[in-house]
């Protein structure tokens, strides 16, 4: 665990300091409030630079725990809309979970009222109406927020209202009968009461104080009234009000109605506020009829009203376009599926929750009553069984810090399918905090207790956090805990006799495979690949295991790569070839689960090899194969998991279709490409995907540039460096240092051909330091002959520019480097450099 991973308190009470980083990259820049569930912070992305709001859970006990767990799932299936505050991703810090949601830079509603920023009634009725927009949606969703004021309207500095903290919108409460209540009855769109301990007393509306008050005298919950979305409309105007008053205008919601009379009858008036017009009173009048029956229908049609007003009064259009109604921002997915992208499955929360009750002493018969509804987006759905979850797992915590060491084996089985969940909606860092958990229990019963049948998974447990901790640290840490699995896996199958353990012992070697070809090492890459291939060959074809067929296939996938990354892309094409076969076979098998982001994946991988032998048209018809697929999976599934496949692919197909001359086109796919990876960097915080997108954006602008437009692609490049430069100089990914010295180059090129000949000296310079550093401090001596290639460049523009004696020294040098490179690798394409600088020299 890192230092700034730990947990400061556990229960959420100690303040993050400014200045404070986070998960090694989010630095904290200043607490922005205090909800009712807990702490919520502004805090600034070291490495795409974007800015979010971290909500961060005030858990005092178990119930908080799992309400603002309730608040994630709600939050997170919300749909895409201006008004609405979007949560982006969330991750697990410590044993604390934070939401990283939309950071609007303006502060508050609240706070626009109390500094009086709203001092015209355009701007009062533009506000009002954009509010009305997110609660709509919000009511369109199924939701009722049941907390509307001001301090729950975030504002950005060009005056766009944004409706956030949905902690009573799913919040959860056990009701008499032990049941935990929906908060949605989806026939009309109208919830119960899940939890009024949260709503401000200012801002409430008559039915929710008559529950309180029915609550208080004893009524057990299953027996209290429904609310309807028109509560929200009450504490909508409420808030309305309190814009033209200036400051709070209700001790108490429910007296809003006295309040609205009181403005004129006193005659109310604000240093610089506008003066409320009459017309004003009929829409909120009907905010705050009594009766929720007598109010507005829907909050639409207030905002409709209001908008009417505005044209009446501005004697102008009303300049914003009503919102289209937005579906959630990923589709549903089966109720059983319940498998992370790598295919490991976590059990029915319901199995476990069973466990802990009757270990617990609880009748384990009522843990049924504890299960939220699973509905809406794959992530919604994975986080209703995390807080089943995070339930099982704190009492089996507790049990065992209590003494009973007899529950540790089903504690360290709950932390690895818990740490699935995690992983499945992208908390990596709460994945890896997981199975370090299992790991320390099983090594302890392994070795000091003597528990051999535990080894097997102690095995599993260390492949598990291996490919977890891939895309945290340093690779060769993920490839020390596949050293771990495999020595345990081998001793076992070796000397022991665990045949069924032989895929496992396969897996490992593929996955170790995989890291260490990203290392580098493709000749030991293909050798565990050779591994893998052997045992599956003998599973599927000597034994008959032909459930281990698609596995098979991704071990040959892989070695493909391996071996397409050495240089042999037509060998690479026949195992690609084989992988299809056995996916295209299992897939029109009968009862046999279709492996469709595996094919997906060969389709793409064969792609890139038979582009590489120079057949660009038949690489994109594979990718578009592949597209077919993945655009099924991500949009009409659901499966967000594999958006990044999709853009990737998108931009495989951008290359070959620029190979094969149709630059035009490649353009448009690149920019496919470029959209969704900036979604997954910037807005879920997959920031390990910041490269690929430099890259989309440096391969975009090659194809820009030989279309002829040079500022366009010195803007993208621009774009590709700024990434680079964090990345390396601040994030310190000195493997990618020759990707930016590759920007560089590239951005010289088209600055040299717009006539900034000295701006491309300057670049040029920028490529020979950091290439010059590879090749004499970390001995890339593969970059040689690159070095010299942008010596060369350089010393053409000195030539260019008049400094003749100069370039011409340089020029020389850069030619006979060149040459030496070609005789001791064989590398001919060098050799056009060569031709080309002697011409230069040749004519000067």
């Amino acid at each position: 665990m890192t230092e700034s991973n730990k947990p400061l308190n556990t229960d959420s009470e100690q303040v993050w300091e400014p200045g404070q980083l986070l998960l090694g990259d989010f630095e904290v820049q200043r607490v922005l409030g205090q909800g009712g569930m807990g702490r919520v912070y502004h805090v600034r992305s070291r490495t795409t630079a974007m800015e979010f709001a971290v909500k961060r859970a005030l858990i005092k006990n178990d119930n908080s725990r799992q309400n603002f767990l309730s608040e994630l799932q709600t939050w997170i299936d919300l749909p895409e809309h201006p008004n609405i505050a979007a949560c982006r991703f969330f991750r697990t810090i410590g044993d604390e979970i934070a939401i990283f949601a939309e950071y609007a830079s303006g502060g508050t509603l609240a706070d626009w009222i109390r500094d009086r920023r709203l001092t015209t009634l355009e701007k009062i009725l533009d506000v009002a109406i954009q509010f009305a927009w997110g609660l709509h949606a919000l009511h369109q969703h199924g939701l009722i927020h049941q907390d509307v004021k001001p301090g729950n309207v975030l504002m950005t500095t060009g005056g766009i209202a944004k409706v956030t903290d949905f902690g009573l919108a799913r919040a959860r409460l056990r009701g008499g009968d032990g049941r935990f209540y929906s908060p949605v009855a989806a026939s009309n769109n109208e919830s119960m009461l899940a939890n009024f301990g949260g709503m401000t007393r200012a801002y409430c509306s008559p039915e929710q104080a008559q529950i309180e008050a029915m609550w208080k005298n004893g009524t057990p919950l299953e027996a209290l009234p429904k609310l309807s979305r028109r509560t929200d409309v009450w504490s909508w105007g409420v808030s309305l009000l309190d814009i033209f008053y200036g400051e709070v205008s209700c001790g108490y919601g429910q007296t809003a109605g006295q309040s609205l009379e009181a403005y004129f009858r006193d005659n109310v008036a604000r240093e610089s506020l506008p003066r409320m017009p009459v017309e004003m009173t009929m829409v909120l009048g009907k905010c705050f009829q009594p009766k929720p029956e007598h109010r507005w229908k829907n909050i639409s049609e207030a905002a409709d009203a209001l908008i009417l007003l505005s044209e009446q009064t501005s004697g102008r259009p009303y300049h914003r376009q009503t919102p289209i109604k937005s579906s959630t921002r990923s589709g549903a997915m089966p109720s059983n599926d319940r498998r992370t992208t790598g295919g490991m499955e976590w059990s029915e929360p319901l199995k476990w929750l069973r466990k802990a009750f009757r270990a617990a002493g609880y009748d384990p018969a009522k843990a049924e009553l504890h299960i939220p509804a699973r509905t809406g987006s794959r992530r919604a759905q994975a986080i209703a069984d995390m807080v089943v979850y995070e339930e099982a797992y704190r009492i089996f915590e507790r049990l065992v810090a209590e003494g009973q060491a007899v529950l540790e084996d089903e504690l360290a089985a709950l932390c690895r399918e818990k740490a699935f969940i995690h992983e499945n909606t992208g908390d990596s860092v709460g994945a890896v905090e997981l199975f370090a958990r299992a790991i320390e229990i099983l090594q302890r019963q392994v070795t000091q207790q003597g528990r051999a049948e535990l080894e097997s998974e102690l095995a599993m447990a260390y492949a598990d956090i291996a490919s977890a901790s891939c895309n945290l640290f340093d690779k060769t840490v993920s490839v020390t805990f596949y050293n771990r699995s495999i020595e345990i896996y081998e001793r076992l199958v070796q000397q022991e006799g665990k045949l069924e353990l032989l895929n496992s012992l396969a897996a490992a070697y593929m996955n170790k495979g995989s890291v260490v070809s990203a290392l580098g090492d493709k000749i030991t890459a293909v050798a565990l690949y050779d591994h893998a291939i052997e045992i599956r060959e003998r599973l599927v074809n000597g034994i008959g295991r032909s459930e281990v067929a698609d596995d098979l296939a991704t071990a040959y996938m892989n070695k493909a790569v391996a071996v397409k990354d050495m240089g042999d892309a037509a060998s690479a094409v026949a195992f690609y070839d084989r992988a299809i076969e056995i996916l295209e076979r299992l897939g029109n098998q009968e009862k046999q689960r279709k492996p469709a982001d595996n094919l997906a994946m060969a389709y793409v991988n064969k792609a890139m090899a038979v582009n590489a032998v120079g057949d660009s048209l038949a690489a994109v018809v594979l990718y578009d194969r592949a597209i077919e697929i993945w655009e099924r999976l991500v949009n009409q599934e659901g499966q967000r998991e594999f958006a990044n496949n999709l853009a990737t692919t998108y931009m495989g197909k951008a290359v070959a279709m620029s190979d094969s001359g149709d630059k035009r086109s490649a353009v448009a796919v690149y920019d496919r490409a470029i959209e969704i990876k900036e979604r997954l960097v910037n807005q879920e915080g997959q920031r390990e995907l910041a490269d690929d997108l430099a890259m989309a954006y440096m391969n975009k602008a090659t194809a820009v540039c030989a279309l002829g437009d040079k500022h366009g692609a010195v803007a993208l490049y621009d774009r590709a460096i700024e990434i680079y430069e964090r990345l390396v100089n601040q994030e310190e990914q000195r493997e990618l240092a020759n990707d930016l010295a590759t920007v560089y180059m590239n951005k010289a090129v088209a600055v040299s051909a717009l006539g900034d000949k000295r701006a491309a000296v300057a670049l040029y310079d920028h490529v020979i330091e950091i290439r010059e550093r590879l090749v004499g401090q970390e001995e890339r001596r593969e970059l040689l002959g690159d070095l010299a290639w942008a010596k060369g460049l350089r010393a053409e523009e000195l030539i260019s520019l008049g400094e003749r004696s100069k370039g011409m020294a340089e020029a020389q040098e850069a030619i006979e480097s060149l040459r030496a490179e070609v005789a001791r690798t064989g590398q001919v394409d060098l050799q056009r450099i060569v031709t080309r600088l002697t011409n230069v020299l040749s004519k000067s």
